[in-house]
């Protein structure tokens, strides 16, 4: 977790558990910066905590930094529970301080105990093997070095040093929900069993070693099932692998998507139904000929925009003599006396035709596209360039109009390049 001498910032609520590990990671000699959170929840409690929080840095030579939260003003807003605004209130306040200090990492609190409440938060909310494997030790730049040892050895370590701490009431009442486990239903387990804590922390680790099984065996099955396109997979792949679901839920939940649509969206690429779509609040899936395709939705704009506005395509103006045709899909060269006004950007719409370069007769944009086999998504994302009489000049990325090509008469040359 970390080197000999390391910086770290340590959270310092005032509580055992924090305490325990300022004092440890302390006389270990690392260079440690305490970070107190005051959400003011608690009226005088709150105060008394960072009291007492700043008196024991000051005691230890410790430098402490603390920050004020209006938690409940920030959970109203955000429109989340207390419990997750306090969490990520602190956690941003802890990285940006971690980075102003130079500190290699962030250490929390949480101990053994900590960890079985959370599997059976999970377990009770609905969880897979990552959520059965409890809190990590490291994840990303947060440690948590007393993750192997119980709340008991925690006090029996603070009454050896002779070390107060101060305790938070809320954790005596059974409102929330890990309390509710904490107090009432870990105490039932241990009268069933003696070893009920120990024996659930030896499952824990042995859950997390099937975790490392299932992690690589996940990773080569992905891999496997990627096409030569950005963010598509061949569905034919993927219901060869041992658990088509496992698969896809790795691939698609980080992006959003819960676990009713991921039934929806399998059963739909298991029926090879084309043209499917389903959304997150930031990803968009389409079901299309043999395969899954994720695209991020894109920023909303406001159409039509003027050419000047549109910072997507690159417009350059230039006399016929210092014209070169560049042969690509990303490129349209047109005759600027043939273009009516200015040139807009829009979305493709119903009706829309062009004449495409090279070809005689006007064509239907749709038929265009489903000839090129453009995806629904392709075909709802697919923006055109207008003059101001509303003829289409360039099907963006795509294809010119032959209405607008250079020929033995043009003088002047827009030459247009597409970054979309």
């Amino acid at each position: 977790m970390l080197k000999d001498g390391d910086k770290v910032v340590v959270t310092l609520s005032g509580g055992a558990d924090s305490v325990s590990l300022l004092l440890i990671l302390h006389a270990l000699g690392y260079e440690c910066h305490a970070a107190h959170c005051n959400f003011h929840l608690r009226g005088e409690e709150s105060m008394r905590d960072e009291r007492f929080a700043a008196s024991l840095c000051k005691e230890l030579g410790v430098p402490f930094h603390k920050t004020d939260f209006d938690t409940e003003a920030y959970s109203k807003e955000k429109g989340i529970s207390i419990e997750m605004a306090a969490r990520e209130l602190r956690y941003d306040y802890f990285r940006k301080l971690k980075d102003e200090v130079g500190a290699k990492a962030i250490a929390v609190g949480h101990h053994r105990d900590d960890n079985i409440e959370t599997l059976f938060l999970n377990l009770v909310r609905g969880t897979g093997i990552q959520g059965l494997c409890g809190i990590q030790p490291v994840n990303g730049d947060i440690i948590r070095p007393l993750l192997c040892v119980s709340r008991e050895e925690i006090l029996d370590y603070l009454a050896t040093k002779g070390q107060t701490y101060v305790t938070d009431s809320t954790n005596l009442e059974d409102v929330y929900s890990r309390n509710k486990i904490r107090l009432n239903v870990l105490p039932e387990l241990q009268q069933i069993n003696q070893g009920a804590m120990e024996n659930i922390r030896a499952t824990i680790n042995n859950l997390n070693e099937v975790r490392k099984i299932y992690e690589t065996t996940i990773k080569a099955d992905i891999e496997r099932c990627k096409t030569k396109e950005t963010d598509a997979y061949n569905i034919k792949e993927l219901f060869k692998c041992i658990s088509p679901t496992s698969v896809l839920h790795e691939i698609i939940y980080p992006l959003g998507f819960n676990k009713a649509q991921e039934a929806d969206i399998l059963n739909a690429a298991r029926q090879e139904e084309t043209g499917k779509m389903f959304y997150s609040a930031s990803h968009i899936i389409t079901i299309d000929r043999g395969r899954i395709v994720i695209s991020a939705k894109g920023k909303e704009r406001r159409f039509p925009v003027s050419l000047n506005d549109f910072k997507e395509i690159e417009c350059r103006h230039m006399n016929i003599d210092e014209c070169v045709i560049i042969k690509d899909k990303a490129y349209a060269f047109i005759d600027a006396d043939k273009v009516k006004g200015e040139l807009i950007v829009r979305p493709c719409k119903t009706g829309d035709a062009f004449t495409p370069f090279g070809m005689n007769g006007r064509k239907l944009l749709s038929d265009y596209m489903t000839d090129r086999k453009f995806n629904r998504l392709q075909k709802m994302s697919q923006l055109v360039l207008c003059d101001a009489d509303g003829e289409i000049v360039w099907l963006i990325g795509e294809r010119a109009s032959d209405k607008y090509r250079i020929d033995e008469n043009t003088k002047k040359v827009i030459r247009l390049k597409s970054t979309i």
